[in-house]
This record gives C-alpha cells, sequence and structure tokens, in this order.
C-alpha cells in the first residue's frame, strides 16, 4: 500500500501520531467514553481551522453542542469569533437530519458538496466534517449505512475531510465491518499516539459516483 504522503493535495489531520491526510478521505474511528470523542474531535477541529478549512461539528450523545464548544474553548478556540466568522459550525444531529428528513443518501451527499464549492468560492482550503452516529437506531442502520457509502464515493477527489464517531460498545461486530468497509480508513488510538489500522478503501476505491454538481 502506498503511505498517505504520497497522495498530493495533503492537509494536517491533528491527531497525534497521524501527519498529513489526503483531501478526500472519509474516516472512522470507535470511542466508548465520552472523553474519547473529546481526545478525538477537538484537534481534529483546531487542526482544521488552522488549515483554514470551514468546520462542521455535528454533535450527538453523549457530547451535545454546549459542550463541545467548552471543549474546543478549554483548548484555546476562540470559538464564537470562529463561528462568527463561518469558519465553524457546531450543529446537534436532530436538527441537521430535520432538514435533510425526506432525502435521499445522494441528496444528503449533494449537500455536502454545495459546502464544499461555496467554501472554496470564499477563500476556504475546504471543508472538514464529522458527525456521531450513536443516533442511529437498528432500524435506520440500512439507510445511514447507505449514506456512509454514498458520501464514501462523493467525497472522492474533493477538498473535504471527514471523519465518523461511532460508539463502540452499540456497534456488533458485524457492523463493524459493515462501517469500516464504507470509509477510507479506520483509527484506532491503542497508546498514547493514534494509527490508521485498515487504509485498504483509501488505495483502491474506484472514481467518484460524480464529480460535481
Amino acid at each position: 500500500m502506498r503511505p498517505l504522503a504520497a497522495h498530493a493535495n495533503l492537509t494536517i489531520c491533528g491527531l497525534p501520531g497521524i501527519g498529513h491526510i489526503p483531501y478526500g478521505i472519509h474516516m472512522c474511528h470507535f470511542y466508548r467514553e465520552r472523553q474519547d470523542l473529546v481526545e478525538a474531535l477537538v484537534p481534529f477541529f483546531i487542526a482544521g481551522l488552522h488549515s483554514n478549512e470551514r468546520c462542521t461539528w455535528i454533535t450527538a450523545d453523549p457530547l451535545n453542542g454546549g459542550e463541545a464548544k467548552l471543549e474546543l474553548e478549554k483548548a484555546g478556540v476562540d470559538v464564537d469569533a470562529a463561528i462568527h466568522s463561518g469558519a465553524l459550525t457546531i450543529r446537534d444531529y436532530g436538527e441537521f437530519f430535520l432538514e435533510a428528513r425526506g432525502m435521499k443518501s445522494r441528496q444528503v451527499a449533494e449537500r455536502w458538496l454545495a459546502e464544499e464549492e461555496s467554501a472554496v468560492a470564499q477563500g476556504y482550503s475546504g471543508i472538514r466534517i464529522t458527525g456521531n452516529a450513536s443516533f442511529v437506531t437498528p432500524e435506520t442502520w440500512p439507510d445511514f449505512m447507505d449514506y456512509e457509502e454514498v458520501v464514501h464515493r462523493a467525497f472522492k477527489g474533493r477538498r473535504i475531510v471527514s471523519l465518523c464517531s461511532y460508539d463502540a460498545r452499540r456497534v456488533a461486530a458485524a457492523e463493524v465491518t459493515a462501517v469500516v468497509g464504507r470509509h477510507s480508513c479506520a483509527l484506532e488510538r491503542p497508546d498514547a499516539g493514534w494509527q490508521i489500522v485498515n487504509d485498504f478503501r483509501l488505495q483502491q476505491d474506484p472514481q467518484p459516483l460524480w464529480t460535481g454538481r
């Protein structure tokens, strides 16, 4: 497999142990505690803000929007200024998916592509997004996996960096395989540093489903 550094158009990941990552990457990780989310997502977004990326954090239990804002502030981010400038958006999953209700997976993916195009047109390097899938129920799991597959293909080759969070206590072994198989790579933190544990799709994926709107 080629190392990540072999890809063009790199940006900083922000997680200790992982240096640069390519734009178009669609990553996932599994957490167990609220603090696991903090330690992954706070440095991830700090790196995005430092890299002139428009950042969107879609929150869900066990780390809601107000708590996410507080954790960023504790890390030294001027959250109010970032939100006011448009560089940072923190939204609850209910608000985001209420707007997307009734849309097909491809339509939601197109919204992200429109967000990327708008951000780049305004001078941003790209967009950085994350969402916590703790709200997904057994009934909505198949549709959410379809969404993950569609956005995975849609993001490829775009100025987008994404990291999806899954509660390891709520995801069965067979579901872990489904999640990892719909992402460029999976991340884990076995010790003080992070590492990529699966980047097969990053190297082997076909062309994206579409290249523009």
